[in-house]
């Protein structure tokens, strides 16, 4: 039965990280699971959800891929999320999915204040894209929510729409279909 594993990675972007990585990964007899990379400034990261055959100890698959990743300066972590997660899983609720879209002045406080909110509904953020708009004045973020099925949604806008207002915050939230 295989083993899976969580694959972080960052670093300086450039060419041929990503080839190096997963050849180094088929080298192990790894099968990639799920991916996501970013990139912001010139900098890098890739997390990847990988399953190893569970004949290979966590040792050999972190050296390996450490003398692969050596070369191109990358800062890995490779972690067992049966280990580190068991206490998160085990007090996972129902949740459904939901898009957040937020745009506004760009000043410090507004996501502290926004994610707060979202925080003490127990509300997780799966996903966020965020980036300043031309003119540097302003932001636009788009957030992907976990949202408990007890939220009530039109109180959580009314929550993030009035504590907004002081950045001149705009929000919409609508059901994520997947």
């Amino acid at each position: 039965m295989p083993k899976e594993y969580i694959l972080t990675m960052t670093a300086d972007n450039r060419t041929g990280i990503l080839s190096a990585v997963t050849k180094a990964i088929a080298e192990l007899g790894g099968d990639l699971r799920e991916a996501s990379q970013t990139v912001v400034r010139g900098y890098f990261t890739m997390i990847f959800s990988i399953e190893f055959p569970d004949k290979i100890e966590e040792s050999v698959i972190r050296d390996h891929l450490q003398d692969t990743c050596r070369p191109f300066d990358i800062e890995i972590s490779l972690r067992d999320p049966t280990v580190h997660l068991s206490a998160y899983n085990a007090a996972k609720v129902e949740t459904k999915p939901y898009r957040l879209r937020l745009g506004g002045r760009n000043e410090p406080g507004a996501l502290r204040k926004l994610s707060q909110i979202m925080s003490l509904h127990g509300i997780d953020i799966t996903g966020m894209h965020a980036l300043r708009t031309a003119e540097g004045a302003g932001f636009e973020m788009v957030m992907r929510l976990a949202m408990p099925s007890t939220c009530n949604v039109d109180g959580l806008l009314n929550e993030l729409t009035a504590a907004g207002r002081d950045f001149e915050v705009t929000v919409d939230i609508t059901e994520f279909i997947e």
